[in-house]
């Protein structure tokens, strides 16, 4: 974990979560704390009202997770959706940091979705105050707010059963 996202943990107040260290390293994605700030950036940054389904969250870090997914979620918005996509990871180190998130209400359910609450924006603007993320922000800024809606996320889920029946 980089100096700066240190910074930025000492800055922003979660009073609930304790972690113990471990003998061995285990790897960034798999971090609570990282897992927290990647929901908070594609909550404030891909999400019209900062709110989003949980399939939504699975793509979106699914994507960040190494190049070749960025560029299959770049390939599927520039084709406009017309090409089918493979199945995305779903990961239980993403569901086990919602239950945190929610937990240390920076974010909550709302009608059967995430919603960003007032510290999770908080929590975002020591993300971009203290520069740290680059990449991640780079790709979601591209993504936008209006390019992966939910609607079109449901009905890309809702080929993939029709191809695995088929098949």
């Amino acid at each position: 974990m980089s100096n700066k996202f240190r910074i930025i943990m000492s800055d922003f107040e979660i009073k609930n979560l304790k972690f113990s260290k471990k003998p061995i390293s285990i790897p960034a994605d798999y971090r609570p704390m990282y897992k927290i700030a990647q929901i908070v950036m594609i909550l404030s940054i891909t999400c019209t009202g900062n709110k989003s389904s949980l399939l939504k969250l699975h793509l979106l870090s699914w994507a960040l997770k190494n190049d070749k997914n960025k560029d299959e979620v770049l390939e599927l918005i520039k084709n406009n959706y017309v090409e089918e996509m493979t199945v995305w990871g779903i990961e239980p180190a993403l569901n086990r940091a919602l239950l945190f998130c929610v937990a240390e209400e920076i974010c909550k359910i709302e009608g059967g979705k995430y919603l960003l609450t007032e510290k999770g924006k908080e929590f975002f603007k020591l993300i971009k105050k203290n520069d740290v993320f680059h990449e991640e922000l780079e790709f979601l800024n591209f993504v936008g707010k209006r390019k992966i809606t939910d609607n079109r996320i449901e009905s890309i889920s809702n080929k993939w059963s029709l191809f695995n029946v088929e098949n």
